[in-house]
């Protein structure tokens, strides 16, 4: 029973860092500009918006429809295909964050917002179809996520050589991790609540 809490806070965990990859190659270069606590900050901050928001959105579904919370799986799917779909055709936006040197911790902390509506998207479904319990341990995987990320944000602003090369990379990864969440999540699965 642990382990199964502990899995799906891993699985939390991923999500939220695999739909984050852009927001930590954006807060490497803000780090850089506008300062590493000022920017951690403000990114800490929209992910505790982003995830508390994810949460309410769970509990408010299970109250409203309690069966049909898996179906919210096709957001995340259908975001994921339509960014495949962008990628190929060669529609997909290429979005550098532009702020200006003393940005304030507010504007900083609606940036990361708006470029964490993927892992909104991902997020609710994944917790609105979970048991109480496993929630919990949702959240805690999520926060845990962006804790590390603001992390190794904190380490790259210190450390010249890093860039968001890498974080671009794996980026790519984000549509793949968008419809199997999608999947998972209208799957009838093991979290669901009985």
């Amino acid at each position: 029973m642990m382990l199964d809490f502990a899995l799906f806070g891993l699985s939390a965990f991923m999500a939220q860092v695999l739909t984050n990859l852009d927001n930590l190659a954006a807060l490497l270069a803000l780090s850089m500009v506008s300062g590493a606590k000022r920017s951690i900050f403000g990114f800490l901050m929209a992910q505790a918006i982003v995830i508390g928001a994810a949460l309410l959105l769970a509990l408010g579904v299970e109250d409203v429809v309690p069966h049909w919370a898996g179906y919210l799986g096709v957001i995340p799917l259908s975001l994921g295909i339509l960014a495949l779909i962008r990628r190929r055709s060669g529609k997909e936006a290429k979005s550098d964050p532009k702020l200006e040197t003393g940005a304030s911790i507010i504007m900083i902390t609606l940036l990361f917002i708006s470029l964490s509506m993927d892992t909104f998207a991902v997020l609710a479904p994944l917790l609105a179809d979970s048991a109480p319990s496993y929630r919990t341990a949702g959240v805690i995987g999520a926060a845990l996520a962006a804790a590390s990320l603001a992390t190794v944000a904190l380490l790259g602003s210190k450390a010249p050589f890093m860039s968001g090369a890498l974080a671009r990379r794996l980026e790519r990864l984000v549509p793949y991790v968008m419809i199997c969440a999608g999947l998972y999540i209208l799957s009838n699965s093991w979290t669901d609540a009985v």
